[in-house]
């Protein structure tokens, strides 16, 4: 199975969920991380997380979109791929994309990631229409102010889009979450039964559900 975080913006919090994920499961099956991000974002908190003396997760580099491709179509049921995509268009995306089984989208309330969302449409459509079916992405509102309740016009926002399905899960805005990186840890990992833990729970728990994994 591919999972991918991927949204044609930087900075709207891809590494940073790619990496709880990627902790999360690799505990409960094979699982490895693609990192195609040009800051290495995930490839150095790996080594943290080493330094850390905690348990690394596989990490693989392609150097053509070809060879990235090849191993997706290798893909199988019981080993979970999980890839940190860059903020821009590029060959390599265009693969993850078609490939995964899942995409999520991470978006907070700020106006330039709901306008980034649309441009990222745009690049869905040109490859449903390629792929001859409507490729969808799940939106994660990520990053949100805790004082934030109603999310009424962000709603709507995302619900006018047939490439768009909204996620139950919210992750707010938590010191915990840069700590715990910085670390090279997840958030359970740096802080259990904290609300940034518990947010993150919640989001295993959906991505669990929408892939069936039990």
């Amino acid at each position: 199975m591919i999972v991918t975080l991927s949204h044609q913006k930087g900075g709207v919090g891809k590494s940073t969920v790619a990496w709880n994920l990627a902790v999360h499961f690799s505990s409960i099956m094979d699982t490895r991380v693609i990192d195609l991000d040009t800051q290495r974002s995930l490839t150095v908190t790996n080594a943290l997380r080493q330094e850390n003396n905690l348990t690394p997760i596989q990490m693989l580099h392609f150097n053509s979109a070809e060879e990235f491709a090849e191993y997706a179509a290798l893909d199988t049921p019981d080993s979970l791929t999980i890839i940190d995509s860059g903020g821009f268009d590029s060959a390599h995306n265009r693969v993850a994309i078609i490939a995964s089984d899942l995409l999520i989208t991470p978006v907070s309330d700020k106006p330039f990631d709901l306008m980034g969302l649309q441009k990222y449409e745009e690049i869905l459509k040109s490859l449903s229409d390629i792929q001859g079916e409507v490729i969808k992405t799940h939106v994660l509102f990520n990053d949100i102010n805790p004082a934030m309740k109603r999310f009424g016009d962000l709603v709507d926002f995302i619900c006018m889009s047939d490439h768009f399905e909204l996620m139950v899960s919210i992750l707010r805005q938590r010191v915990d979450i840069a700590h715990s990186v910085g670390e090279g840890k997840s958030i359970k990992e740096y802080r259990i039964f904290s609300k940034a833990d518990q947010e993150m729970d919640d989001l295993f728990a959906e991505v669990r559900t929408i892939l069936n994994i039990k």
